[in-house]
């Protein structure tokens, strides 16, 4: 979704909002945003991190 449908950052709010509209991944369970955000805040920690996230209380990601 960041590689191709944007390009600024965005929230998990709209990375979800992209993927549920494009029909890119089924959606199951009780809350997927709170497991997309939990994804992209542990893939952005550390040296080999694919996502970036932008420093502020605002959480807005990009790709590294």
């Amino acid at each position: 979704v960041l590689e191709n449908y944007s390009d600024a950052p965005m929230t998990p709010k709209q990375i979800l909002q992209v993927i549920e509209a494009e029909g890119l991944k089924e959606m199951s369970g009780t809350s997927p945003l709170a497991c997309l955000n939990a994804m992209l805040h542990s893939n952005s920690r550390g040296g080999e991190s694919l996502f970036y996230k932008l420093p502020g209380r605002i959480s807005l990601f990009t790709l590294k």
